[in-house]
């Protein structure tokens, strides 16, 4: 069965310009990861979302970006360690308006609502997850709250690590997927373009010459390029000049005018409006160098350590009831 392609190249539309898409809907503003937050980044001009999945001990699959509860809402612990009925679905948001935690299948609701049909959502899996799991429950909890409806044309799954390959192959065979990375050569030792269908990297990372290279070389193998997480105004305009196709922000309104003076100027007229402004000044890619290489260190640990761990985990060794 052969995956639903979604994603597209600024390049083919006839603006030209890259789409914008939520990071945790309108993070900035609103509790990250909510309906409320999803809800108003499309309002902003969102054309797409993203978000996290974490399962609870009870086997709920929830909308959180941490692997605990104690940042972002009023509860405490890991999300593994808690259960959905009796603890997490009576938690709050800390930022206001203080808000429940949304379930997957909530987001799922909201994306089958008249009117956002054409939303999609693109879903970061974390590394401590254990793919056969989740997928196998994320696919079963598809079949069973929205059976016959085909959600492989809104979302694409964000996959940071190789060994969740084979179970999106097995349990979500038709649904899109891109590989969410902040290092190159991962991404071209184990994702090949052969095996996801598009990239999604650190604003970062791609901003290096070597990172440009790499956009063209993958939009010429014909895979659509991401990148995450741009607030700026002056890296959303390098995002432009650069040649991605999607920027993921927390602030969905300022990026969506940015665009518009993109539309509305030209690319030349926006160049020209801003020529006094350096993106490539020294205190900025001194910032990026020493940013890009403690968390490129951190990330490689964090890839092994998952590694290791995923190789304990047999395919298929859990089934969903």
């Amino acid at each position: 069965m052969s995956r639903r392609q979604i994603l597209t190249f600024a390049a083919g539309r006839i603006n030209k310009l890259p789409l914008n898409v939520g990071h945790r809907g309108a993070s900035e503003q609103w509790p990250e990861n909510s309906i409320i937050s999803m809800a108003q980044a499309v309002k902003d001009g969102a054309d797409g979302l993203e978000g996290d999945l974490h399962l609870t001990a009870d086997g709920e699959i929830i909308v959180m970006h941490d692997p605990s509860l104690d940042r972002t809402t009023n509860g405490t612990g890991l999300i593994k360690d808690r259960p959905w009925h009796g603890y997490i679905d009576g938690l709050k948001s800390k930022k206001e308006p203080h808000v429940g935690v949304p379930r997957c299948v909530d987001v799922l609701a909201f994306l089958a609502q008249d009117g956002n049909e054409k939303v999609w959502w693109n879903i970061d899996i974390k590394m401590n997850n254990s793919p056969w799991l989740l997928f196998s429950k994320f696919a079963k909890l598809i079949e069973d709250s929205f059976p016959g409806r085909d959600f492989s044309s809104q979302i694409v799954l964000g996959l940071w690590h190789p060994k969740f390959l084979a179970a999106a192959d097995r349990y979500l065979p038709r649904f899109s997927r891109v590989h969410i990375g902040f290092s190159i050569p991962i991404a071209q030792q184990h994702f090949p373009p052969s095996t996801v269908d598009g990239y999604s990297i650190n604003f970062m990372v791609l901003s290096t010459p070597a990172g440009r290279q790499f956009v063209k070389d993958m939009q010429a193998a014909g895979k659509p390029i991401l990148t995450w997480t741009v607030n700026d105004s002056v890296e959303a305009r390098e995002c432009v000049k650069i040649g991605v196709d999607y920027i993921l922000t927390d602030r969905t309104k300022v990026l969506s005018n940015v665009l518009h003076e993109f539309e509305t100027l030209g690319k030349d007229g926006v160049e020209q409006k801003y020529a006094a402004e350096a993106f490539d000044t020294w205190s900025r890619w001194s910032k990026y160098t020493f940013w890009r290489a403690l968390i490129w260190m951190f990330l490689t640990v964090k890839f092994n350590s998952a590694t290791k761990q995923l190789d304990l985990e047999p395919e298929e060794k859990v089934l969903v009831n």
